[in-house]
């Protein structure tokens, strides 16, 4: 999965109303009727409507109000927003993108991919457009077409640092792993502060065993030092690579708490570590913070049962039974649970 939408909605706001703003005066004629949609009961939109009312043709204000739905998880009536925008001057390509992306929020990989290979016909040289062509591409896992739009990017722009990061990114799927590395390392050395291009070294590095991996985790903490990702990353690094005598098993105490601590709601986070401590035989720290996984998403039927193994463990057996009946109400009749239930005589 991407990590990182190359140009969301919200700048393309920015960019939409100052093109609008000044291309005003040379739109078409009134051909909008007043109102498009309801009034939703949300404060922020229902401005923005108020205000079309009054200006029907105004595109920025549409455009303000697609950004409205798209972030109220209204994604239906982003589509249609984007898609009278997009009807009022096909032929500007931030119309094509937006619309893409709204396509894309409701699930349509066809039709954004569509939308876009017909802006490309009038803008073949527009880098945001083959960007977003590529990404959506990818997102469909058509790596041929993915590709080829991130290769245009190079040829147009060779050290583009999006371009070089979508590469990366396609060539990583695709199994070239070594010249992905590449990719992402020169984005890196044109932008020092790409936090994504960080997360798929530590990632790959990572994933290899190799403690260079750490480095690119820090890096990604020092430009966003609350990242979840990079917190978490980093906790299952020494997780996985620890030993009794190589230094990392306080180090992946540290980690993981760090982790909790900025991110208490994030339940895989302490899930992970009762796992750790479940490895440790520190049942009671292990039971506690599957306790706490549970207390956030009360359906997490694996936590349940190592919960309930935990105490088990520790010889709280009436406590343990409810937890693997918690397991088993929750994880689709969880047969792990079922069968400690059948063992204590449950």
């Amino acid at each position: 999965m991407i990590t990182k939408r190359i140009l969301t909605i919200s700048w393309l706001l920015l960019v939409f109303i100052g093109f609008y703003s000044c291309e005003q005066a040379a739109q078409k004629p009134d051909e909008f009727q007043a109102e498009h949609g309801q009034f939703t009961g949300i404060p922020a939109i229902d401005a923005i409507t108020k205000d079309i009312i009054a200006d029907p043709n105004n595109m920025a204000l549409r455009v303000a109000r697609c950004e409205a739905y798209s972030q109220e998880g209204m994604y239906t009536e982003a589509e249609e927003e984007a898609r009278i925008i997009y009807d009022y001057d096909k032929t500007n390509w931030k119309s094509a993108r937006l619309l893409a992306w709204t396509y894309l929020e409701n699930n349509k990989s066809k039709p954004a991919i569509k939308t876009l290979e017909q802006a490309l016909e009038i803008h073949p040289d527009t880098i945001h457009l083959l960007l977003v062509h590529s990404e959506i591409n990818l997102n469909v896992k058509h790596y041929d077409e993915a590709l080829i739009s991130a290769e245009k990017v190079l040829k147009l722009s060779p050290l583009n640092v999006e371009g070089l990061f979508m590469r990366g990114l396609i060539l990583k799927y695709i199994g070239d792993t070594l010249s992905s590395i590449g990719n992402f390392q020169t984005a890196i050395e044109q932008d020092a502060d790409h936090i994504d291009a960080y997360m798929q070294l530590a990632h790959i590095f990572s994933a290899k065993k190799e403690k260079i991996a750490l480095q690119y985790y820090d890096n990604a903490l020092r430009i966003d030092s609350l990242s979840y990702e990079a917190l978490k990353g980093k906790a299952a690094f020494f997780h996985q690579n620890y030993t009794k005598d190589n230094g990392m098993l306080e180090k992946t105490k540290e980690a993981y708490e760090r982790l909790i601590l900025h991110h208490p709601q994030e339940v895989n986070g302490c899930y992970d570590y009762g796992l750790f401590f479940m490895e440790e035989g520190d049942f009671e720290q292990a039971q506690h913070f599957f306790g706490i996984a549970v207390k956030y998403d009360p359906t997490f039927g694996e936590a349940y049962y190592f919960k309930g193994e935990a105490l088990e463990k520790l010889g709280k057996i009436d406590e343990a039974v409810r937890a693997y009946e918690n397991a088993v109400r929750n994880g689709n009749r969880y047969q792990r649970a079922e069968e400690a239930l059948k063992r204590l005589g449950k």
